[in-house]
């Protein structure tokens, strides 16, 4: 009688030896090998490792904005890239250089400050602490009328301005800088964090190779490790507070799926390796990947995949510079600047109802516009009182204007601007009053375009605002360059918000007339 002989591996039950079972050796490596290429394990795509990298870079300096060739306040290889795209013409003068030159001069040049002629420029409540410098000389504001400039004393002249690259009718900055390969231009930028991803190149530039001299390096792959990621070792103990699938996206974070779903099949499979390139530079890379197998992988253009599908589309990736297929710029950043308070907010909001674009000042030189001092407004209202009592007598009605009117609430309305639709900005009065009375003219920055010298009525582009509104906030920022100096500018910086401001304004009515 024929039988059937199997063979096959058991563990011992009675072994007691833990750390045996921890090491997970493997004491027969072939027959080990052997089951993998039977399992099909040896055919896949990600069945080795990458082992070694060789990779020839080349780069080339991202230099100054033109015109400014020399002045280290806008090399980018010396100063962070935001504070020469943020930078404002007026950001040299603090406060304190405002209280302290303006004292200066106003002494030197012998002004009266009781003088009417004076007023404009004086400190009006400016924010604490410096609410006691009310009444004083505000050194700016001397600067800008030209008086007193030629008293100015050793560091009491500001320096040459620079670049202004805000866009006032696209509430955002544009920047331009030279390079190896072409311009680099910054568009759209929102204030904040510059990254690779800010800079493109126009569409008609050809691209081109990095003029710098080709270096080649050899290093090795490393895994990439993350917060919350799995790792790649038998028996090591996991953070059991950590669970990626916790809180399920739900389907209009279709992106957060697929993050989820990459992390849970392909966890582990992603490995780094380090690139000696510099900072504020145009990088270009050659990389022959080296894995367990002997096999060797590499980019170099006009070479044939031999795995199509595992390249990179032609059109997409992830770390590229639009316009260069083959090269990304990277830039010289503030890694963790200060910020400081909010001196300025402004909220846009398209309000279908009035059917205007509305600009509404919520803080204004460091203070919030409720708390701020302004004159109290004596003018009586259009037809005050309570209504006659006596319904045997005939009503007579008055014409009231339009009611909503508050100050800080400034219209846009849309108009014809050499041949382009724009939002333009327009004054307001109340109305509703015996004598109108006009509302303040905007104070903010953001709302003030052109220079301080020649200033121009502020447009909006139609397609700048979204449905939802947006918030505009100014602070100061402060940061270092890399020979440890400190760099302070003033930020724009540009934010969405849930729903945009509105206010309903009155249509002109007839009431009836009221006794006063």
């Amino acid at each position: 009688m024929p039988f059937d002989q199997y063979h096959r591996l058991e563990p011992k039950p009675g072994e007691r030896d833990l750390q045996e079972g921890f090491h997970a050796a493997v004491f027969d490596p072939l027959w080990f090998l052997a089951r993998q290429w039977q399992m099909g394990e040896h055919q896949g795509e990600n069945a080795t490792s990458p082992v070694a990298v060789r990779y020839r870079l080349r780069q080339s300096a991202i230099r100054a904005p033109d015109g400014f060739d020399g002045d280290t306040r806008f090399d980018p290889a010396i100063t962070p890239a935001e504070a020469i795209i943020e930078s404002e013409l007026d950001d040299w003068w603090t406060m304190g250089r405002r209280i302290r030159i303006g004292a200066a001069i106003a002494e030197r040049a012998h002004i009266d400050p009781e003088a009417l002629e004076s007023r404009p420029f004086l400190f009006d409540h400016p924010p604490s602490p410096y609410d006691r410098f009310h009444g004083r000389f505000d050194g700016r504001a001397l600067w800008r009328a030209g008086i007193g400039q030629d008293l100015a004393g050793p560091g009491e002249r500001p320096p040459s301005e620079g670049p202004f690259t805000w866009q006032s009718e696209a509430l955002s900055y544009e920047a331009s800088f030279p390079s190896g390969v072409g311009r680099l231009d910054i568009p759209r930028h929102r204030g904040g964090r510059l990254d690779w991803h800010s800079a493109e190149t126009p569409p008609d530039t050809i691209p081109a190779q990095p003029d710098g001299e080709q270096q080649e390096h050899v290093v090795f792959a490393t895994p990439f490790e993350y917060p919350g990621a799995p790792h790649g070792r038998w028996w090591q103990i996991e953070n059991a507070a950590v669970d990626i699938g916790g809180y399920p996206p739900d389907p209009a974070h279709f992106p957060t799926m697929l993050l989820v779903d990459l992390i849970f099949s392909h966890g582990d499979d992603w490995f780094v390796f380090p690139v000696a390139a510099n900072a504020a530079n145009f990088v270009q890379l050659d990389v022959e990947v080296f894995d367990s197998f002997g096999n060797h992988y590499h980019n170099s253009p006009g070479d044939q995949p031999r795995w199509p599908g595992l390249m990179e589309p032609k059109d997409w990736s992830l770390f590229r510079t639009t316009g260069q297929p083959r090269g990304l710029a990277l830039w010289l950043t503030a890694a963790t600047p200060l910020e400081g308070g909010v001196l300025e907010e402004v909220q846009f909001g398209l309000d279908e109802y009035s059917n205007r674009l509305w600009a509404v000042e919520r803080r204004i030189d460091g203070q919030d516009v409720m708390q701020k001092t302004e004159p109290s407004i004596t003018t009586p209202r259009l037809n005050e009182g309570m209504p006659s009592a006596d319904r045997t007598k005939p009503r007579e009605y008055a014409y009231v204007p339009s009611d909503g009117v508050a100050p800080y609430w400034h219209p846009y309305e849309i108009e014809e601007v050499a041949g382009a639709r724009r939002f333009v900005l327009h004054g307001f009065a109340d109305l509703s009053r015996a004598t109108p009375v006009p509302m303040p003219y905007p104070q903010a920055e953001v709302l003030l375009a052109g220079t301080p010298a020649a200033r121009e009525l502020h447009r909006v582009d139609p397609a700048t605002v979204p449905a939802n509104g947006l918030t505009i906030e100014r602070r100061w920022m402060l940061a270092r360059d890399t020979c440890g100096r400190p760099v302070l500018w003033l930020q724009r910086q540009r934010k969405p918000r849930l729903s945009p401001p509105g206010r309903t304004v009155r249509f002109d009515v007839l009431e009836e007339l009221r006794a006063p």
